[in-house]
């Protein structure tokens, strides 16, 4: 496959519809999102802020696991691997997992809170977020446990994603230890913070724009620089290529080749990017493994994402939507 137009839609569709040949392991930051949804008629006269009239409650499956929701959507079995809090947060998102067929390999400790991001809405618009955390660095024998329930299971999959929400779990050695340990497969991560260091030998990351010039310490950086720029940090982490989210102007890949592309995003209402990056990593990683080409499966992450900005909230997509939607046009 080379990177032209000449990939079609019926192409595509069929790449999609082989990702249930796929298994593939999630490791990362486990969230619990909690909406509270309601209307908004009046002032508070206690204080300057509007009173909420709840509707409808409802908790989501958020942070790693909305990558291995959005592939389990699109059907890929998928495994998630993470850490929560020994509490009842820790139980629903189990049961989260269990409703959508995702395996867990949980582990739960009682000194740690399970994440949770609450956020309250009304007329389709976010009026507060309230996190719950305890973002410390996890300690090496939590981290082992939980590479101790995966690697025994290595060979059964077909490739890795790290979601790193710095919540404490990917510290630098457990990323190194799980990168020794699946040297064989590939490992797709979706960095955050600032020290990139701890991303050496994966064989893609996939920053957006902001994160980007952060790691490589230009906050000014122009797009048009953005090639020299991603050159030097593939070369220095000793990466197979980086892929940058461009939020409007798409998405820049620089692939295992050297070669370099934009794929632009096609404009549409966007509702909420919460969760959009976790649509795009997810179909991007299964696009690559299956096709080996990274223009393909940044294009079919970024068809996937075009949908998923038109939900409110942490949201799924699947093959349905993808392909009823204007982006999935040629």
């Amino acid at each position: 496959m080379s990177k032209n137009n000449s990939y079609q839609s019926e192409d595509m569709k069929k790449l999609f519809y082989d990702f249930k040949r796929l298994h593939l392991l999630v490791i990362g930051d486990l969230i619990l999102d909690n909406y509270i949804w309601g209307t908004v008629k009046r002032i508070s006269p206690e204080a300057p802020v509007p009173i909420i009239s709840v509707e409808k409650k409802e908790s989501r499956i958020g942070g790693a696991g909305n990558v291995a929701a959005n592939l389990a959507s699109l059907g890929s079995k998928v495994t998630i691997a993470g850490l929560c809090g020994n509490d009842k947060e820790s139980k629903i998102l189990s049961d989260l997992f269990d409703q959508e067929g995702i395996e867990h390999l949980i582990t739960s400790i009682s000194n740690r809170k399970t994440t949770v991001k609450s956020r309250v809405i009304a007329q389709h618009q976010q009026l507060i977020r309230i996190d719950e955390e305890n973002v410390d660095p996890v300690k090496k024998e939590i981290n082992q446990a939980i590479l101790d329930n995966i690697s025994s299971s290595n060979n059964n999959f077909d490739g890795v994603i790290l979601s790193d929400y710095s919540k404490g779990l990917l510290t630098a050695e457990f990323i190194k230890e799980i990168l020794y340990v699946f040297k064989a497969k590939p490992v797709i991560i979706d960095p955050k913070g600032y020290d990139y260091n701890k991303y050496r030998g994966a064989t893609t990351i996939k920053p957006n724009f902001k994160e980007f010039c952060t790691a490589v310490n230009h906050p000014e950086l122009r797009k048009d620089d953005l090639e020299k720029h991603a050159k030097i940090l593939v070369h220095n982490l000793d990466l197979g290529g980086i892929v940058v989210t461009l939020g409007k102007d798409g998405v820049f890949i620089l692939d295992n080749k050297g070669e370099n592309f934009v794929i632009p995003t096609k404009a549409k209402e966007v509702y909420d990017v919460s969760g959009a990056g976790d649509t795009f990593i997810a179909v991007f990683s299964a696009g690559l493994i299956l096709s080996g080409n990274w223009f393909i499966a940044a294009k079919a992450g970024n068809l996937a994402s075009g949908v998923a900005v038109g939900k409110l909230g942490t949201a799924t997509v699947s093959i349905g939507e993808i392909f009823n939607n204007n982006n999935s046009k040629k």
